[in-house]
């Protein structure tokens, strides 16, 4: 297997409504409509996309949401013959209202069965036969565990940090625990809210001095419409700025930057620089759709061009 991944999954319950209320106000529901999400299975979905062979571990409850995030996994080739099916469970899920305006406003529902995984069920030899184990360490236990085995079998890892440490902290991962993971991980991918809250700081060299302190890998910082920083083990740093292109909706942009990232270089190994243009441009083409899973295949992938 190329990619092994433990992390986030989600449905995402679109509402579309006449106007978003105000406290104690009505609201006209308009049309009702489910995509998969979630951060980790889109990086995953991503990588499939571009031919890479990939697995995924996660608890889901047996709910129609479960049943649809497994096979939304399925259809895109992701073996998920790792994944948890809860009795009785309620799988994680987003619940979005959007107004005709575009206005909307998100609505977490964690369920009970995605941080229910436990780490006697994770699948240690799968984790430890892949190339790349990626996750962004959620739930906690089972993927620090997913990590340190996966060093120790000399397998490159990847922590995508898509979320800023608030959020983190309220899934139970404090700030100490996230850089004591660190000292198992390859490439470290923390969002930008993330990185300037674990540093301390917005000065991007200072951020990378402060986090080479507990990570002796390659160090990716995603900026949005800044583009992208990386510093790698040898402190050397490259630039890459964001695609100039009309955005139709950024979501999921970051998910297949990373996807597009490890696919070009870590399993095709080639150059940082090279493979962060390709990542920008396959971020880039999920800019221009609507949706998380707006992302490129491999066919689409090799018409881009970077300008």
């Amino acid at each position: 297997m190329d990619v092994y991944g433990l992390g986030t999954l989600a449905m995402d319950v679109l509402m579309k409504v006449d106007n978003l209320p105000s406290e104690d106000g009505f609201c006209i529901v308009k049309s009702n409509d489910r995509q998969p999400g979630g951060s980790g299975t889109n990086v995953i979905v991503q990588l499939a996309r571009l031919s890479a062979e990939c697995g995924y571990i996660g608890a889901v409850g047996d709910d129609i949401l479960g049943k649809e995030v497994l096979n939304s996994l399925r259809d895109e080739k992701v073996d998920i013959n790792s994944m948890i099916i809860r009795p009785g469970m309620i799988t994680l899920h987003t619940d979005i209202v959007i107004d005709d305006g575009g206005s909307k406003f998100i609505m977490l529902n964690m369920g009970d069965a995605f941080e229910s995984l436990t780490t006697d069920e994770i699948d240690i030899q799968a984790i430890t036969s892949a190339k790349v184990f990626y996750t962004d360490l959620l739930p906690k236990e089972p993927a620090i565990i997913g990590l340190r085995k996966a060093k120790e079998a000399g397998v490159k890892t990847v922590f995508n940090m898509q979320v800023g440490l608030g959020t983190m902290q309220g899934l139970n991962v404090s700030k100490q625990e996230i850089l004591s993971a660190l000292k198992y991980v390859d490439i470290f991918a923390p969002c930008r809210s993330g990185l300037y809250e674990l540093t301390g700081t917005t000065d991007l060299n200072a951020c990378a001095r402060c986090l080479q302190e507990y990570c002796e890998g390659t160090l990716l910082f995603t900026l949005g419409k800044d583009g992208s920083v990386i510093y790698d083990d040898n402190n050397r740093k490259y630039t890459v700025p964001s695609c100039d292109l009309k955005v139709v909706d950024s979501t999921g942009a970051g998910d297949s930057y990373m996807g597009a990232f490890i696919y070009q270089h870590c399993l095709k190994g080639m150059p940082i620089e090279e493979s962060m243009k390709f990542a920008t441009m396959c971020a880039g083409y999920t800019c221009t759709g609507i949706g998380a899973r707006y992302s490129p295949d491999l066919e689409i992938a090799k018409t881009l061009v970077w300008k």
